[in-house]
């Protein structure tokens, strides 16, 4: 736990394209015993996190924002980074809910609503 800890804190202070390699290189240190529905909330938010940023640069803003969409298939690639390929149990989980994300199937898309 103090290692996943400890490199979290480490990679989220390098920049954008480091961030990336460091991930993939500490993978199975940031994992080790680790609840998948936690990792898949993570990664969700890192998502949502590249969408805001890529809408910042494309509009120049996202001060009028009230939610954001990420593909369910991107999430999916990123869970087979994992070894994750089972979506379901954390789409329906509460942790899902309460971090403020519904599900589109028929889109295709999961939706965080932003808290104002």
């Amino acid at each position: 736990m103090a290692i996943r800890v400890l490199l979290d804190s480490f990679i989220s202070t390098q920049k954008f394209g480091v961030q990336r390699a460091l991930q993939k290189s500490f993978r199975k240190y940031m994992t080790f015993k680790k609840d998948y529905n936690e990792l898949l909330l993570y990664l969700l938010n890192g998502l949502v996190k590249d969408a805001l940023h890529f809408e910042e640069i494309v509009s120049g803003s996202t001060s009028g924002l009230t939610h954001i969409d990420v593909k369910i298939e991107e999430l999916q690639h990123k869970a087979q980074d994992y070894d994750i390929y089972d979506l379901k149990p954390f789409l329906s989980s509460n942790q899902f809910s309460r971090a403020n994300f519904e599900l589109d199937e028929e889109r295709g898309v999961i939706r965080h609503r932003f808290a104002r």
